[in-house]
């Protein structure tokens, strides 16, 4: 990123550029300690940006983007989207961070969703890419379970498609790097809005897998009514597109096995832990 574009399609000078970890999707950095840059690695028009005023009026401690000289919510730069947020300090959580995630969690589906808001939906792209592409070698020893994978989501899908649920408003992706705590360690920050949907609650729940503190999380979340075929289909999915996008893009191979194979392993575990909230 070169500061003379920042000054270019923001009107921001910058005396200090760094490099920020950002996330998988996007290259990022922080500006003078004032501004955060996050330039989206694919192509295309970033998704979301119009949502955050609107997500930051009901309450949530949302960062919206600085506008450009020209009043757009992202400039472009070598091809790709880029926008500028106000920098938050803190750092992200963590699984040790439970209490707090589970509390933020139930504050944002307690919300009326934003009007507008795209319904969810089951259209697995990615996944079914992956299954055309079994004989890739990071997978090749392993393609009958990708396969065997990939069937039980087909049918966690039908499943759960015939089986209306209440909705609220998801961010899909919620809590580690997207959940930004202050030195008291509250929420000071929730980001990356760019996938939020109106959708079952499950398929934010899910997120009570990814650490030790399962049990402890759902009942700080609160909740006794959860359903196990769109949980099967929210675990199962966010494995298997993790493990699609580390394989068909080539890049974080140890990915495959810690977000991909190691989530479907613990699978039935995970769902059996969930069916006393069930």
């Amino acid at each position: 990123m070169d500061p003379a574009e920042l000054t270019r399609d923001f009107g921001i000078a910058v005396s200090v550029l760094r490099q920020h970890p950002g996330g998988f999707e996007s290259d990022c950095w922080v500006a003078d300690e004032t501004w955060f840059v996050k330039r989206w690695k694919q192509p295309g028009t970033p998704t979301g940006l119009s949502r955050l005023d609107e997500l930051r009026a009901l309450g949530l401690p949302v960062v919206a983007p600085v506008r450009t000289v020209t009043g757009e919510l992202y400039a472009v730069t070598r091809g790709r989207s880029y926008a500028v947020f106000p920098y938050v300090q803190g750092r992200t959580a963590t699984t040790a961070d439970w209490r707090v995630t589970a509390q933020a969690l139930r504050q944002v589906h307690q919300l009326r969703a934003p009007l507008g808001l795209p319904r969810a939906g089951t259209a697995e792209l990615e996944i079914g890419e992956l299954s055309r592409n079994l004989d890739h070698p990071w997978i090749a020893d392993r393609r009958d379970e990708v396969a065997a994978a990939v069937r039980r989501l087909d049918g966690a899908i039908a499943r759960a498609e015939a089986k209306p649920v209440p909705e609220v408003l998801c961010h899909t992706d919620f809590g580690g790097f997207n959940l930004i705590l202050d030195d008291a360690g509250e929420v000071a920050a929730i980001l990356d809005w760019d996938y939020a949907v109106l959708g079952p609650r499950e398929y934010d729940v899910w997120i009570a897998a990814e650490g030790p503190h399962i049990n402890e999380f759902l009942d700080e979340y609160g909740v006794h009514d959860l359903d196990l075929d769109h949980l099967e289909y929210a675990l199962l999915a966010r494995a298997l597109r993790d493990l699609a996008a580390r394989v068909l893009s080539g890049v974080d191979r140890p990915g495959v096995d810690t977000w991909g194979f190691d989530r479907i392993a613990r699978l039935d575990g995970d769902l059996e832990a969930f069916r006393a909230y069930s």
